[in-house]
């Protein structure tokens, strides 16, 4: 049966959602879904409008949608019954891992397999805790694999094997991966010829597996990507392509612009906006990586390339700051973002500001460690060492064996805190057991020789 048409809905949803009329775009989005409950475009912008909506009018209480449809959902074994009662909790609650992954079971039930690789990238990017969640990961790479997303699906695996090495299912899924992978690179290759007639579609499908593109190839390939975009200027795979392939050419501030000019025509497209901002910090770690590459190719130059490194090192920092900023405003409730803005703003030295993002930030499962950790660093730079004390003590219960770089983070900021009240044996200790520990920690070394000059052991 072909997919019906829900253009009309998809195009009024998001007309209303780029004039920030969320509650028009929901119920357009949400009309699209009756019809065509499969739709992977409308369970995505369902979900971003609802989220874009809160972040701008507030959360509402979820309690009393969430226990109401738990009860029907007890009820029912309808998948389709199922998606509808849940999607009324999920209203309420957008980033709930629990009834979004429930959508997503229920979806992949009923061979919707793009439409719930759809809800699960939601999960995944936006829930709390959805990146690490490993009933979410091992569908996301199951749905992957049905879809025909081999590479993507051994990322996720990947992700999953980490958290749960042993686990039953994990294994299995390594093993229908690797399946699906040889068949790709193989088997499919061969069918592929065989199917393909025409010889520019032969030539582009040699070029698209080959291992390591020429220039050519990619110019070529940029061609064909530019006129998808421009028979269809809202097409987000289009546009991602493109900025790959720009990546490849090493042109990372022309794919960003592209990104963020893709974003201004669709501005719903969130998803876009942060590759945007993580295609242009790879082209800082690029240029500085070249810088070092260069330093060490010429050594009479060495401090020139180092000083340029340095530069782009701070250029990074500065866009981190207004990119996290940027993205704060438009998503306050959002305690990853706002995780992001502290750091930021912790790198560029506004230790006071850092300290009141952080402290919004601690109620965050995912990065309450690291924000204790920070905030006590901030402590210390603010020269309120009583409390960075106090600080230090409630960061270091939550820390576990396992935690080894928020560790050394604790104690060079102890060290810090010791030298700054004055005890300079101790802070030298402290930097020595640092030392010891990771040679090449932040300026351990210069901290230590600064100290023992001090200390007249110079």
């Amino acid at each position: 049966m072909p997919p019906v048409d829900v253009s009309r809905f998809l195009s009024k949803a998001d007309e209303a959602l780029k004039k920030r009329n969320y509650d028009y775009a929901i119920q357009m989005y949400r009309e699209a879904l009756i019809s065509a409950p499969g739709n992977a475009d409308a369970r995505r912008n369902y979900r971003l409008a609802l989220i874009r909506k809160y972040d701008e009018q507030g959360y509402p209480s979820s309690l009393f949608g969430g226990l109401g449809a738990m009860k029907t959902l007890v009820m029912t074994k309808d998948p389709l019954k199922l998606i509808e009662e849940t999607e009324k909790s999920i209203e309420k609650d957008p980033k709930n891992i629990k009834y979004n992954l429930r959508v997503a079971e229920a979806l992949a039930a009923l061979n919707h397999h793009e439409a719930s690789v759809a809800v699960l990238e939601f999960v995944f990017k936006s829930s709390e805790g959805g990146g690490n969640d490993l009933s979410v990961l091992k569908l996301l790479a199951r749905e992957y694999v049905s879809v025909k997303k081999t590479k993507e699906a051994q990322q996720i695996l990947n992700k999953a094997q980490k958290l749960a090495p042993n686990d039953k299912d994990v294994k299995e899924l390594a093993k229908n991966i690797a399946a699906q992978g040889m068949l790709d690179t193989v088997g499919s290759a061969k069918s592929s010829y065989e199917l393909v007639k025409n010889a520019g579609q032969a030539a582009d499908l040699e070029k698209r597996q080959k291992m390591v593109l020429d220039a050519n190839d990619i110019d070529g390939m940029l061609t064909q990507e530019e006129e998808k975009l421009k028979a269809n200027p809202m097409d987000r795979r289009a546009i991602r392509e493109i900025a790959k392939l720009l990546e490849k050419k090493k042109a990372y501030d022309k794919a960003h612009e592209r990104l963020m000019a893709f974003v201004q025509v669709d501005p719903s497209a969130l998803e876009i906006a942060e590759e945007a901002a993580n295609v242009k910090n790879r082209g800082f770690d690029y240029k500085m990586a070249q810088c070092r590459l260069k330093a060490q190719q010429e050594p009479q130059n060495a401090q020139g390339w180092l000083q340029k490194e340095q530069q782009f090192a701070a250029a990074k920092k500065a866009f981190a700051l207004d990119e996290f900023g940027r993205q704060v405003e438009a998503a306050p409730t959002d305690m990853d973002k706002r995780f992001r803005f502290g750091q930021a703003l912790f790198d560029t030295g506004r230790f006071e500001d850092s300290f009141k993002h952080l402290q919004k930030a601690k109620a965050s499962p995912k990065h309450a460690k690291a924000v204790n950790v920070m905030m006590a660093n901030c402590l210390v730079h603010m020269n309120r060492l009583e409390m960075a004390e106090q600080q230090f003590s409630i960061a270091e219960k939550l820390l576990t064996p396992d935690d080894i770089d928020l560790q050394k983070a604790l104690n060079y900021a102890r060290a810090d805190l010791s030298e700054r009240k004055g005890d300079l044996p101790g802070a030298l200790e402290g930097f020595r057991t640092l030392y010891l520990d990771d040679a090449e920690f932040r300026d351990v070394e210069k901290r230590i020789d600064s100290l023992k000059k001090r200390l007249g052991q110079g």
